[in-house]
């Protein structure tokens, strides 16, 4: 008997419990969405329609649409539901009339929400015959180099003036800050655009949460014309109307800032830019991507491979977790490395492809055959065709221009002694040959004036790859013995521009200074000297 009070006791006490939680938790006021007004820019002696959301876990108890006219007084209509939202009428009005409203949901517990949040100290409001300007977009996912912004639009065939017009979040709409006021002499074109940008460092500025919030859009009068209430969104994302003015707001995939909305999946942005196949050791095979895009995007989880990674026989190198490229921004990516992802480019020329993180193809390109000097890209960047470049522009804008001779100091030896006196190797970084005659290479004497600056023979032609080693402590008047100590030399062409330096350390006599692999920018000391010849296998000083 005890056993089964107990039971019935707790049984009450469950009831009870849950009971109060039920009440706890569903006792907020409704809530209320997606105010909207039928036609958006009424005309003279036109009904318009006002329809709203209204949801309530414990039921709505009823809705009424608030009006007035000019400054006459309130009028009540019971809103009916029509289409999964509420709708009510307000009766046409002559032209030029100014008529105010806003909407009160109560709940069966007798709660009240608000439409336009604010009210109904802050209505919404429309002057018959005017024009329709409305917001269209906003990104609220800014960063210092793209802030948060709002997108105006003119649903009409004639310019509008908004100047005095604000935008305004929570702080501007409580008056715990200034609100955000378009600019003196703001026109928007008919059926046109206008991006305010709302973070930044005046007063007014103001972030949008990135977890969503309700933003308001006012006249110059003060009168609430637009506002709407968006939900978090993605980095990639922005919130909009389709149709541009007219359409109910919703999560758009494709940010179109400053121009016509379109819900269809962007183009990818980033893009296989340059290639470059005949890599050494020193400096391995890579691939250049480019944001051709107008925002930053993640690209953590990208993954580039060759006809391996395709085909399943390796994996497929991955773009490290986190990364991001700004829009116009290049990233280098090395192929030929020693993971197990690594691959080196054919120099005979194959096909890559480039994936999104979803594992979708996004690019792809065929490469030719390449020599040392020349890469395949695109021209312009991320957006033209693909062709051999003869600048390698790695990491940079790429270049169309033609081929062109590019002469490099390219070792250095420093201790010479009778009969083997100090010497400079230059090389030919091109596919074209290069004229030396005119050339001239020197040292602070020659780069100050106190000295002759030593010139290459008439006549000397350096082929496309090619080594020309001149000897620069000789008994000549330009002459000069390269300090055992290390210091800068320089090279000009024939019109005394200087094309290329360098700035070299101390020396042991088994020792020379150069660029590994020939002609890069990469400058070591050699334990083995290579005296007209090439630099790319070379044995280095180790670093301790």
């Amino acid at each position: 008997m005890k056993t089964r009070h107990y039971f019935a006791i707790l049984l009450l006490v469950i009831a009870g419990v849950t009971s109060c939680v039920k009440d706890e938790i569903f006792q907020g006021p409704p809530v209320v969405t997606d105010l909207t007004i039928t036609p958006q820019a009424p005309g003279e002696n036109e009904d318009v329609t006002v329809s709203v959301k209204v949801t309530d876990m414990n039921g709505v108890a009823r809705v009424t649409l608030k009006y007035r006219v000019e400054t006459g007084a309130w009028q009540s209509v019971a809103m009916a539901m029509a289409n999964e939202k509420y709708a009510g009428q307000i009766p046409g009005q002559a032209g030029g009339t100014l008529v105010s409203y806003y909407v009160e949901a109560e709940n069966e517990s007798g709660q009240l929400a608000y439409a336009p949040g604010g009210a109904p100290e802050t209505v919404s409001a429309y002057t018959v015959g005017a024009p329709s300007i409305v917001m269209n977009e906003l990104y609220s996912r800014g960063t210092p180099d793209n802030p948060d912004w709002i997108e105006i639009y003119n649903n009409s065939a004639n310019p509008v003036d908004i100047s005095g017009y604000s935008v305004y979040d929570s702080g501007g709409q409580s008056g715990a800050k200034p609100k955000k006021t378009f600019p003196a002499g703001t026109v928007v074109p008919a059926f046109g655009f206008f991006v305010i940008v709302t973070d930044d460092a005046d007063p007014s500025g103001f972030g949008m949460s990135s977890g969503g919030e309700e933003i308001w859009f006012e006249n110059a009068a003060g009168n609430v014309v637009d506002n709407v209430i968006f939900p978090a969104f993605a980095e990639t994302q922005s919130y909009g109307r389709i149709p541009d003015g007219s359409g109910a707001w919703a999560i758009l995939d494709n940010i179109t800032k400053g121009a016509p909305n379109d819900n269809n999946p962007p183009a990818p942005s980033i893009k296989i830019n340059e290639v470059y196949s005949r890599g050494v050791d020193a400096e391995p095979d890579w691939v250049e991507i480019y944001n051709a895009g107008t925002s930053t995007v993640n690209i953590g989880g990208y993954k580039i491979y060759d006809s391996g990674g395709q085909a399943g026989s390796k994996p497929k190198m991955e773009v490290p977790a986190g990364t991001s490229l700004a829009a116009g921004a290049f990233l280098v990516i090395t192929v030929d490395d020693t993971s197990s992802a690594g691959f080196g480019l054919s120099s005979g020329g194959e096909q890559i492809w480039l994936e999104d993180a979803a594992g979708t193809v996004i690019d792809d390109v065929t490469f030719p055959a390449l020599d040392a000097y020349t890469s395949y890209g695109r021209y312009p960047d991320g957006t033209g065709a693909f062709a051999i470049l003869y600048q390698l522009t790695k990491g940079g804008a790429n270049s169309n221009a033609a081929a062109s001779p590019n002469v490099k100091i390219n070792e250095i030896f420093s201790r010479g002694a009778d009969p083997e006196f100090d010497w400079v190797e230059v090389f030919n970084a091109s596919s074209v040959q290069a004229d030396l005659s005119g050339f001239k290479i020197y040292d602070s004497g020659g780069q100050s004036g106190s000295k002759p600056k030593m010139e290459f023979p008439a006549g000397t032609i350096l082929s496309p790859g090619g080594f020309y080693v001149i000897v620069v402590d000789d008994t000549s008047a330009a002459g000069f013995g390269l300090s055992s100590g290390g210091e800068q030399v320089w090279l000009e062409n024939a019109s005394g521009s200087v094309i290329d330096d360098v700035t070299f350390p101390a020396l042991d006599v088994t020792q020379s200074f150069g660029r590994k692999p020939d002609g890069s920018a990469n400058l070591v000391i050699f334990t083995q000297i290579t005296k007209g010849a090439s630099n790319n296998d070379a044995t280095t000083l180790k670093k301790k």
